[in-house]
């Protein structure tokens, strides 16, 4: 009889309560049970009225818990078996909010650096150094860059997005104030190799936010060209006037003080965990047909074109002072980013970036077709449209061309034409001097137009 009480006591315990598995009957509606625990080696003869099972009711109940909560996890995704801290969660979306910060600080940390390339040709001996330097000074950023991109992106991937754009928002205002010194050539070109880091991880900083939201890319990215083209306005119209006020050097000093407003905001930036990936150091990455069309890009528009610029409208524009002609000019780029900028990247989205890209590539080579037969402010004109929808249009289609890894194909893409716009301006006095500007100019525009139909027009 005891022994009856106590697996009485066992099949009715608080363990085998009513509903604790579905696969098991109420303890209350099957009636007591004897239940004997199994033998070592098998089974010993049953009494009648025994069940081989009833004494597996307990272990049945504990059972329970454990298997709903292995069904929970397979319903989230995971794998039997998997590690919890290897789960795949979603990657958090930055909002507009996000997006309008990031763009805002490297606006505000690209002011110097957009104003050194209307002034330093026209006002390099203020600055003590010589003609050939300009070109040296102005192609050194993208040479640092060559070796910056690859770090900056393993940097990003390591700690992220936002404290990437803090450090670099720091070392704009520091490479600014320097220009604004007329320390001499080494110090300018410590700025200049300080600049060329810093812009590294600002414009991967912020096209990691742009494109977290990966359905609404190309609007995002257009959302974020059109505000930093407005601080690129800014900073052309209001920067060279301010130049023939007071002077390029003071002028540079006073917009170094003001460049500090770029880590206001990124310390407002949220925390956004950028992808890993496996890339780690320098590296010159071999180049896709889309990293062709950048080195061509930087090539032309970013360094011969940008650094005869002001040469060109000198003799073409006599009503304003060059470095105001240039800057006038210099200033459609951003102007379009800021107008157009939204309807290319919302063109992008609907019916993909390659179209796009094609007529505005068309676009650019007209441009140089049209300085090369002499219509100098048209041509300039067409070509500086041209580089600013290129600014929203190359993220969404090196988005649409990577396999999972943003920050490792656009640091490639940057990289090769970081390569080209170092070329450009090291070639561009040689040239300028010794080409004449038809032969010129219509090259650029031929070596353009084998490199859109190899590189993008081709499937």
């Amino acid at each position: 009889m005891a022994r009856v009480a106590a697996a009485r006591s066992l099949a009715c315990g608080a363990t085998a309560r009513p509903g604790h598995h579905r696969g098991l009957r109420s303890v209350a509606r099957r009636g007591p049970r004897l239940c004997l625990p199994p033998a070592t080696r098998g089974h010993a003869r049953r009494p009648a009225r025994v069940r081989r099972h009833a004494a597996r009711v307990s272990e049945h109940a504990h059972a329970s818990p454990r298997c709903a909560a292995r069904r929970g996890s397979l319903r989230g995704g995971a794998a039997r078996g998997a590690d919890p801290a290897r789960r795949v969660s979603p990657q958090p979306i930055a909002g507009r909010r996000a997006v309008a910060l990031s763009a805002t600080t490297i606006g505000i940390g690209l002011v110097g650096d957009t104003l050194l390339y209307a002034v330093l040709p026209l006002y390099h001996a203020e600055f003590g150094i010589g003609l050939v330097m300009v070109g040296v000074l102005l192609s050194l950023n993208r040479w640092v860059r060559l070796v910056g991109n690859t770090l900056v992106a393993a940097m990003g991937e390591r700690f992220g997005p936002r404290r990437l754009m803090i450090v670099a928002a720091v070392g704009s205002a520091i490479s600014t104030t320097i220009y604004g010194t007329g320390a001499g050539e080494a110090w300018q070109m410590l700025a200049r190799a300080l600049w060329g880091l810093s812009f590294a991880a600002l414009n991967l900083g912020s096209l990691a936010f742009a494109v977290s939201d990966k359905a609404n890319a190309g609007a995002r990215v257009g959302l974020g060209r059109a505000i930093i083209g407005l601080y690129q306005v800014a900073a052309l119209i209001g920067g060279t006037l301010l130049v023939v006020a007071i002077g390029p050097l003071a002028a540079f000093l006073a917009l170094g003080v003001a460049t500090l407003l770029a880590l206001v905001s990124a310390l407002l930036l949220p925390e956004l965990p950028a992808e890993a990936s496996g890339q780690r150091g320098f590296s010159l990455p071999r180049p896709g047909r889309l990293d062709i069309w950048g080195f061509l890009l930087g090539f032309s528009g970013d360094g011969v074109f940008l650094l005869t610029l002001a040469f060109l409208l000198r003799d073409s524009v006599t009503a304003v002072p060059a470095v105001v002609a240039a800057a006038l000019v210099l200033s459609l780029r951003p102007i379009c980013e800021a107008t157009t900028g939204p309807l290319g990247g919302w063109l992008a989205d609907r019916i993909g970036a390659r179209g796009v890209t094609v007529a505005t590539a068309l676009v650019m080579i007209a441009g140089y077709l049209a300085i090369a037969g002499g219509v100098d402010l048209a041509g300039s004109i067409l070509v500086t449209l041209a580089r600013g929808l290129f600014s929203t249009l190359i993220p969404v289609m090196v988005l649409e061309r990577s396999e999972g890894r943003y920050l490792a194909s656009q640091a490639t893409f940057s990289t090769w034409r970081d390569f080209g716009a170092a070329v450009g301006p090291l070639t561009a006095p040689f040239l300028f001097l010794n080409v004449p500007q038809a032969p010129l100019f219509a090259g650029l525009a031929a070596v353009l137009a084998v490199g859109l139909w190899f590189c993008v027009a081709r499937r």
